[in-house]
Protein backbone atom coordinates (compact mmCIF):
# COMPACT_ATOMS: atom_id res chain seq x y z
CA UNK A 1 0.00 0.00 0.00
CA UNK A 2 2.62 2.14 1.11
CA UNK A 3 4.32 1.95 -2.27
CA UNK A 4 0.97 3.03 -4.25
CA UNK A 5 0.72 6.00 -2.00
CA UNK A 6 3.88 7.46 -2.36
CA UNK A 7 5.76 6.40 -5.61
CA UNK A 8 5.72 8.69 -8.07
CA UNK A 9 4.37 8.95 -11.07
CA UNK A 10 6.65 10.12 -14.27
CA UNK A 11 3.44 10.21 -16.84
CA UNK A 12 -0.10 10.97 -17.58
CA UNK A 13 -0.68 7.02 -17.77
CA UNK A 14 1.56 6.47 -14.70
CA UNK A 15 -0.39 8.79 -12.63
CA UNK A 16 -3.73 6.97 -13.84
CA UNK A 17 -2.73 3.59 -13.34
CA UNK A 18 -1.16 4.82 -9.44
CA UNK A 19 -4.83 6.12 -9.01
CA UNK A 20 -6.89 3.17 -10.28
CA UNK A 21 -4.67 1.10 -7.94
CA UNK A 22 -5.06 3.44 -4.78
CA UNK A 23 -8.95 3.18 -5.68
CA UNK A 24 -8.40 -1.15 -6.07
CA UNK A 25 -7.36 -1.22 -2.55
CA UNK A 26 -9.53 1.67 -0.82
CA UNK A 27 -11.77 0.97 1.96
CA UNK A 28 -13.71 4.11 1.67
CA UNK A 29 -13.64 6.93 -1.46
CA UNK A 30 -15.18 10.21 -0.69
CA UNK A 31 -15.52 12.39 -3.69
CA UNK A 32 -16.73 16.27 -4.01
CA UNK A 33 -17.35 17.55 -7.23
CA UNK A 34 -19.15 21.07 -7.93
CA UNK A 35 -19.10 21.29 -11.51
CA UNK A 36 -19.49 18.06 -13.21
CA UNK A 37 -20.68 14.80 -12.54
CA UNK A 38 -17.66 12.59 -11.13
CA UNK A 39 -15.35 10.76 -13.49
CA UNK A 40 -16.35 7.30 -11.44
CA UNK A 41 -20.06 8.08 -12.12
CA UNK A 42 -20.18 9.36 -15.72
CA UNK A 43 -21.31 7.37 -18.54
CA UNK A 44 -19.25 7.23 -21.69
CA UNK A 45 -21.22 10.44 -23.54
CA UNK A 46 -21.08 12.48 -21.01
CA UNK A 47 -17.45 11.04 -20.25
CA UNK A 48 -16.02 11.93 -23.61
CA UNK A 49 -17.85 15.68 -23.51
CA UNK A 50 -16.29 16.23 -20.28
CA UNK A 51 -12.70 15.31 -21.41
CA UNK A 52 -12.95 17.13 -24.95
CA UNK A 53 -14.35 20.15 -23.19
CA UNK A 54 -10.93 19.73 -20.62
CA UNK A 55 -8.40 18.77 -23.37
CA UNK A 56 -9.71 19.70 -26.94
CA UNK A 57 -6.14 18.96 -28.16
CA UNK A 58 -6.28 15.25 -27.57
CA UNK A 59 -7.18 12.93 -30.15
CA UNK A 60 -10.43 11.51 -30.71
CA UNK A 61 -9.17 7.82 -29.71
CA UNK A 62 -7.70 8.88 -26.68
CA UNK A 63 -10.71 10.36 -25.73
CA UNK A 64 -12.59 7.21 -26.47
CA UNK A 65 -10.12 4.97 -24.33
CA UNK A 66 -10.54 7.42 -21.34
CA UNK A 67 -14.16 7.99 -21.58
CA UNK A 68 -14.32 3.80 -21.58
CA UNK A 69 -11.73 4.19 -18.71
CA UNK A 70 -14.20 6.48 -16.62
CA UNK A 71 -17.27 4.26 -17.04
CA UNK A 72 -15.57 0.87 -15.85
CA UNK A 73 -14.58 2.30 -12.94
CA UNK A 74 -17.51 2.41 -10.65
CA UNK A 75 -18.32 -1.78 -11.92
CA UNK A 76 -14.53 -2.52 -10.32
CA UNK A 77 -15.42 -0.42 -7.23
CA UNK A 78 -18.61 -1.56 -6.84
CA UNK A 79 -17.93 -5.19 -6.30
CA UNK A 80 -19.58 -7.21 -3.42
CA UNK A 81 -17.83 -6.83 0.09
CA UNK A 82 -15.86 -3.65 -1.86
CA UNK A 83 -15.40 -0.16 0.00
CA UNK A 84 -17.99 2.13 0.70
CA UNK A 85 -18.52 5.16 -1.64
CA UNK A 86 -19.99 8.11 -1.02
CA UNK A 87 -20.04 10.75 -4.10
CA UNK A 88 -21.33 14.81 -3.12
CA UNK A 89 -22.47 16.86 -6.57
CA UNK A 90 -23.21 19.87 -6.46
CA UNK A 91 -26.65 20.84 -7.68
CA UNK A 92 -25.68 22.94 -10.36
CA UNK A 93 -23.81 20.17 -12.23
CA UNK A 94 -27.19 18.35 -12.34
CA UNK A 95 -28.39 21.19 -14.98
CA UNK A 96 -25.27 21.59 -16.69
CA UNK A 97 -25.42 20.28 -20.38
CA UNK A 98 -22.17 18.69 -20.92
CA UNK A 99 -22.21 17.17 -24.36
CA UNK A 100 -25.94 18.20 -24.81
CA UNK A 101 -29.21 18.31 -22.96
CA UNK A 102 -29.52 14.60 -24.46
CA UNK A 103 -26.31 14.02 -23.29
CA UNK A 104 -27.42 14.87 -19.61
CA UNK A 105 -30.26 13.05 -19.67
CA UNK A 106 -28.68 10.04 -20.27
CA UNK A 107 -25.95 11.09 -17.63
CA UNK A 108 -28.36 11.37 -14.68
CA UNK A 109 -30.08 8.40 -15.67
CA UNK A 110 -27.12 6.18 -15.39
CA UNK A 111 -26.48 7.70 -12.03
CA UNK A 112 -29.95 6.83 -11.12
CA UNK A 113 -29.36 3.28 -12.19
CA UNK A 114 -25.65 3.34 -11.05
CA UNK A 115 -27.33 4.28 -7.06
CA UNK A 116 -29.85 1.75 -7.38
CA UNK A 117 -27.42 -1.42 -8.24
CA UNK A 118 -24.40 -0.53 -6.40
CA UNK A 119 -25.52 -1.14 -2.75
CA UNK A 120 -22.08 0.12 -1.82
CA UNK A 121 -22.36 3.54 -3.40
CA UNK A 122 -23.95 6.68 -2.11
CA UNK A 123 -24.97 9.93 -3.92
CA UNK A 124 -25.37 13.09 -1.70
CA UNK A 125 -26.29 16.52 -3.80
CA UNK A 126 -25.41 20.02 -2.39
CA UNK A 127 -28.52 21.88 -2.77
CA UNK A 128 -28.18 25.73 -4.66
CA UNK A 129 -28.83 28.33 -2.46
CA UNK A 130 -26.45 27.37 0.53
CA UNK A 131 -24.50 28.94 2.46
CA UNK A 132 -20.45 28.99 1.70
CA UNK A 133 -18.46 25.73 2.24
CA UNK A 134 -15.01 24.82 1.83
CA UNK A 135 -15.43 23.24 -1.60
CA UNK A 136 -16.05 26.24 -3.20
CA UNK A 137 -12.31 26.25 -3.68
CA UNK A 138 -12.91 22.77 -5.99
CA UNK A 139 -13.18 19.26 -6.54
CA UNK A 140 -11.46 16.72 -4.17
CA UNK A 141 -11.49 12.83 -3.46
CA UNK A 142 -10.30 11.33 -0.21
CA UNK A 143 -8.87 7.65 -0.05
CA UNK A 144 -8.45 5.27 3.12
CA UNK A 145 -7.14 2.10 2.97
CA UNK A 146 -5.10 0.29 5.15
CA UNK A 147 -4.74 2.58 7.88
CA UNK A 148 -3.26 5.40 5.56
CA UNK A 149 -5.29 8.37 3.97
CA UNK A 150 -4.63 9.76 0.80
CA UNK A 151 -6.35 13.37 -0.81
CA UNK A 152 -6.22 13.66 -4.58
CA UNK A 153 -6.83 17.19 -6.36
CA UNK A 154 -6.90 18.22 -10.14
CA UNK A 155 -6.67 21.39 -11.79
CA UNK A 156 -6.29 21.92 -15.82
CA UNK A 157 -2.68 21.21 -15.96
CA UNK A 158 -1.80 19.24 -12.98
CA UNK A 159 -3.02 16.63 -10.03
CA UNK A 160 -1.62 15.76 -6.97
CA UNK A 161 -2.12 12.46 -4.84
CA UNK A 162 -0.94 13.39 -1.75
CA UNK A 163 0.07 11.50 1.89
CA UNK A 164 0.66 14.73 3.76
CA UNK A 165 -1.25 14.52 7.63
CA UNK A 166 -2.04 18.59 6.91
CA UNK A 167 -3.53 18.03 3.61
CA UNK A 168 -5.48 15.50 4.42
CA UNK A 169 -7.10 16.65 7.56
CA UNK A 170 -7.86 19.74 5.63
CA UNK A 171 -9.68 17.86 3.21
CA UNK A 172 -11.50 16.23 5.53
CA UNK A 173 -12.64 19.04 7.77
CA UNK A 174 -13.95 20.60 4.23
CA UNK A 175 -15.33 16.98 3.52
CA UNK A 176 -17.21 16.85 6.88
CA UNK A 177 -19.05 20.44 6.32
CA UNK A 178 -20.11 19.45 2.84
CA UNK A 179 -21.85 16.56 4.28
CA UNK A 180 -23.65 18.31 6.74
CA UNK A 181 -24.98 20.57 3.98
CA UNK A 182 -26.07 18.24 1.85
CA UNK A 183 -29.66 16.60 1.00
CA UNK A 184 -30.33 13.19 2.42
CA UNK A 185 -29.46 10.20 0.27
CA UNK A 186 -32.90 9.54 -0.51
CA UNK A 187 -33.81 13.36 -1.13
CA UNK A 188 -30.65 13.42 -3.72
CA UNK A 189 -32.26 10.55 -5.76
CA UNK A 190 -35.37 12.10 -6.14
CA UNK A 191 -33.82 15.58 -6.95
CA UNK A 192 -31.88 13.59 -9.67
CA UNK A 193 -34.75 11.88 -11.02
CA UNK A 194 -36.94 15.48 -10.95
CA UNK A 195 -34.26 16.92 -13.13
CA UNK A 196 -33.87 14.14 -15.39
CA UNK A 197 -37.96 14.24 -15.82
CA UNK A 198 -37.96 17.90 -16.80
CA UNK A 199 -35.43 17.05 -18.99
CA UNK A 200 -37.09 14.41 -20.62
CA UNK A 201 -39.71 16.34 -20.67
CA UNK A 202 -38.16 19.22 -22.69
CA UNK A 203 -36.63 16.54 -24.92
Amino acid sequence: MTAIFESPAETLGEHIDRLAGIEAQAESVQAWQPMLIPGLLQCYTYACASIRAASPAVPLEVVADRADARRQRIDRLGKPGARQITVIVDEAALHRPVGGHQALADQLEHLLAVEALQPSLSIRVLPQGGQEHPGLLGAFTLYRAGGQRAVFTESLTDSTISTRPEDVAAYAAAWERLTALTLSPQESVQLIDGVRGNLCRRG
